[in-house]
């Protein structure tokens, strides 16, 4: 069997096989028919996503699986819909951002991740928002990084993504041994060559077992302190800014702490003194 006993599964939208647009939670037609419609398509796309993740995990011996349904409002993951032996953490108004996370975990898996604002060619690239580009002592990130370095941190390594081919490589630039299944190729913003839902989910659960059989090589994604981490926007950041920044330029807000954990916690929480979770 494999070295994975419990399994953290941070999940996103923009990557799933069939997406190719954003999400129209926020869209002036949102609770309308066409809104509803849309989106309940896009949430049983990723939970199909999810479940053949959990399923690939399950077959290869995990004995805990916890999927963070983290994408916008924290309600995109169908619940009814998820097999048995996994559980959900989801919901608004969230105290941190990998939630439930702990030590225990043996591995970070991500699924339906996108590539890091401004990729070129990528789907529904961006970072946290759009406009938005972040850099940690001096190299960009996205949002699959970010979610690595909290991981990190408490020593789980980074064993999986699943989504766009422009995500896979960008995971595999940070963690040459990790294990991708690509369910989509970007062609621009709105545009992709899909795999078949089912074609996709296959071979999500198939390459899932192969990153169980390898977690035990990959090591956690870490930074060396002091970590320095840059927020730029394309729009002017306004006069009042964030207590733990130093405002570079116009465009640029500069957090500095110990470590990654300090750094992010006090640019989204206000909390650089998070502790870290047993």
């Amino acid at each position: 069997m494999g070295h994975v006993k419990a399994a953290y599964i941070f999940t996103d939208l923009e990557g799933v096989a069939g997406i190719d647009q954003w999400d129209p939670r926020l869209a002036d037609y949102a609770a309308q028919a066409k809104g509803v419609y849309e989106r309940a398509e896009l949430q049983r796309l990723l939970t199909g996503e999810v479940n053949a993740a959990a399923e690939g995990l399950l077959a290869a011996g995990a004995q805990e699986v916890l999927v963070n349904d983290a994408h916008g409002a924290g309600r995109t993951i169908l619940p009814e819909e998820l097999i048995s032996g996994v559980r959900l953490v989801r919901g608004i108004n969230r105290d941190g951002w990998l939630l439930g996370i702990s030590r225990r975990f043996d591995a970070l898996l991500q699924v339906g991740m996108h590539a890091m604002a401004y990729t070129p060619h990528a789907c529904l690239a961006h970072t946290q928002s759009r406009g938005y580009r972040y850099r940690v002592n001096g190299r960009e990130i996205g949002e699959m990084e970010q979610a690595a370095y909290l991981a990190g941190q408490l020593g789980i390594p980074w064993v999986f993504t699943s989504g766009d081919l422009h995500a896979c490589r960008e995971s595999e630039a940070f963690v040459p041994s990790i294990i991708t299944a690509a369910v989509k190729e970007g062609l621009d913003e709105q545009c992709a060559i899909h795999l078949a839902p089912v074609d996709a989910r296959a071979l999500i659960r198939e390459r899932v077992q192969l990153a169980v059989q390898k977690a035990g090589e990959i090591a956690p994604l870490t930074l060396d302190g002091p970590v320095v981490m840059e927020v730029e926007r394309e729009e002017a950041w306004p006069l009042a800014i964030n207590p733990y920044a130093e405002r570079v330029d116009a465009h640029t807000l500069r957090y500095t702490g110990a470590t990654f954990w300090e750094v992010f916690h006090a640019a989204f929480y206000g909390r650089p003194d998070m502790p870290l979770p047993d």
